[in-house]
Parts: structure tokens; sequence; C-alpha cells
């Protein structure tokens, strides 16, 4: 949103570079930080994808970029990427292996992170080649958004970073499925129902 400046209200770093946005990091916090990061690209090759001004580059492209400022800002041990390939919407074999060789060499310096919305599928979960799962906080079977009353299986919520988190109803939601951490685009405001709580 920020990208094609269609949004009213800006994040403090929607406009921030991110070689920048490393500097500001590394200067406050030295290296006790982590940063996931979910490059965007028209990854299932849909019309609406392939319209869209943000995501016009071919996700080799993004995933060679991502990797490039990886190792600029020297991230190994501090960053995670949140990619999942899509090998059923490409016919393009030397683009799919240049994705796969991309991913190899980002996750030898991050982790790997699958995020997981409640449209996807997840009777067939497989988890094992990921470092942890993002599953959106609508899962939670009393989410007024989860009308089909989607589940994930209960062993793979200490596996998951559960998004978005922004207000005290959710985070007792996430409280209740007991995952490994969350995401919020307002920290500040759950620190401080946290201290309410606590």
């Amino acid at each position: 949103m920020e990208y094609k400046k269609t949004t009213k209200t800006y994040s403090p770093c929607g406009n921030t570079a991110f070689n920048e946005m490393m500097h500001l990091l590394k200067s406050v916090y030295s290296d006790d930080f982590f940063i996931s990061m979910e490059p965007k690209a028209a990854w299932g090759q849909t019309q609406q994808e392939l319209d869209d001004i943000a995501l016009i580059n071919p996700p080799s492209r993004i995933l060679e970029t991502l990797l490039e400022l990886v190792e600029l800002n020297e991230l190994a041990g501090h960053c995670a990427a949140i990619v999942e390939l899509n090998y059923q919407v490409t016919d393009d074999d030397a683009e799919l292996r240049l994705q796969e060789e991309l991913l190899r060499k980002i996750t030898q310096h991050c982790q790997l992170f699958k995020g997981i919305r409640l449209s996807d599928n997840v009777n067939n979960l497989h988890i094992d080649q990921y470092d942890a799962i993002m599953p959106t906080i609508e899962f939670h079977p009393r989410h007024p958004h989860n009308v089909q009353g989607k589940v994930m299986q209960q062993e793979l919520w200490s596996k998951s970073i559960v998004w978005v988190v922004d207000n005290e109803v959710d985070l007792e939601y996430a409280a209740e499925l007991s995952p490994r951490g969350i995401v919020s685009n307002s920290p500040r405001d759950i620190v401080d129902i946290l201290e309410g709580w606590c």
C-alpha cells in the first residue's frame, strides 16, 4: 500500500529505504534484533497480480534483490524470509529453478517462514521445511472472519507466529492458542495491554 501511495496512514518505516532501516536497527540494537521479510511479486501469476504496479517484477527478480540486501547488510542470523514457491502456476522451468536456487542462498542467511491465510488449505499442512509458520489470528474458532470454522492442528500452534494482533480481543484469542509469538502493527498498545494483564 505504501509503494502504491494508496493508503491514508503510513507506518513509521513505510517510506524508509531498506538499507537505511537496517542502519537504524543496528545503531540502536547492535546485533540484538531479528526481522522477517515478505517479498511481494506475482507469485500466483493471476491477472490481478500481473496488473498490479507493486507486483510487476517476476519472483526471481524479487528474490535476487532480497538476497543482495541480506548479504549487503550482513543479516545472517538476524532474519527470516516469508516465501513459498508456487509450483502449480508456472510452466517456466528455468524461472522456477532460479527461484529455488535464490531461496536456497537466502536460507543460508535467514530462516524460512510460511505465511498462512484463512483461505489456504490447512488440512495437509507440511511444515517440516519451515522454521516457523505464520497463520492469521482469524483461525481462532471464535474469530468473526472464521465463518467456515477452519481450524489448524493444535500441535502446530507452538511453531506459529500469529498475525495480526493489534487489540485486546485478538490478544486474548492468541493467548488461548498459545503460539510461539505474535506480529502486531501496534506493539506499544499490546505492551500496554500486557502490563494491565500482569
